[in-house]
């Protein structure tokens, strides 16, 4: 017969799910569609000669996703359905625009760990008119543990990314470093999820050139936020998050100039049922 403190701990556990086990892994969702929406928030503050300039912009967009598994990859399609964006200008004035990729088709390619190998626009016309853009497309694909984890389990990613700036005329690499936690699991309106943390540290290194002047940029910054990831059908439910980045634009010369800059962002994802 069993002890009363044996029997205690086998109904903590079976209560808690203190020590299951889960394989995390991103999953193919075939020709059914799977709907996002997106907010984003960015602020960023210019400092040149005792003046600052702060230029705020705000996002919302509705997403459309469909996948298919392609040799042990994932091919994911992904459109953007709305974009409603409106900025603040240093002036006062107030602009309010729509996005060029609405209608367009992103096919980006993923490992089920979260890892983009690949990310191009369908239409090669339109492709070549964008600049300024990572690989990765938005926040649906971080990095998930290659091995079963359970509550409390942590694991890492170190990503670098090349961003084009000012029309092809530069490029910054961005290098992040980040850590994740999988804190507990969450019913979310009925989906059974995993509550994962990350935090990060961002580098930032390249360089551009603005009428005729070149510019060395450098840079650092944090990342932080949460995410619902639903295990059973291997799909972000909801993530948000935030990053805060400083770094200095600074030309060479005779008359050199170095512009401070801060940028704030804030976004959440949350998938549309």
């Amino acid at each position: 017969m069993k002890s009363l403190a044996a029997l205690i701990v086998t109904v903590l556990v079976m209560n808690t799910g203190a020590f299951a086990q889960y394989k995390l892994e991103y999953k193919a969702s075939g020709s059914t569609p799977v709907r996002y929406k997106a907010h984003t928030s960015l602020v960023t503050i210019e400092s040149m000669m005792g003046q600052q300039a702060k230029v705020s912009v705000k996002s919302d967009q509705s997403i459309t996703m469909t996948s298919k598994k392609d040799g042990s990859d994932i091919l994911y399609d992904i459109t953007v359905d709305t974009s409603n964006n409106v900025a603040l200008m240093p002036n006062g004035d107030t602009t309010r625009t729509s996005s060029p990729t609405v209608g367009k088709i992103k096919e980006t390619r993923v490992h089920p760990d979260g890892n983009v190998v690949s990310s191009r626009w369908l239409d090669s016309t339109f492709a070549k008119t964008q600049a300024g853009e990572t690989k990765d497309f938005g926040n649906f694909f971080f990095r998930l543990p290659d091995k079963e984890v359970n509550t409390g389990s942590t694991w890492a990613q170190n990503k670098v990314d090349t961003v084009e700036t000012g029309g092809g005329e530069g490029s910054i690499v961005v290098t992040t470093n980040s850590n994740y936690k999988l804190v507990d699991k969450e019913m979310v309106e009925g989906i059974p999820c995993v509550r994962i943390t990350f935090t990060g540290k961002v580098g930032l290194k390249g360089g551009t050139t603005y009428q005729g002047i070149n510019f060395a940029i450098n840079g650092t910054g944090t990342i932080s936020g949460t995410a619902l990831f639903d295990y059973t059908h291997g799909r972000v439910v909801r993530l948000t998050g935030n990053s805060d980045q400083n770094l200095t634009m600074a030309s060479s010369g005779q008359q050199p100039v170095s512009i401070p800059m801060s940028q704030k962002t804030d976004y959440d994802l949350t998938l549309v049922r």
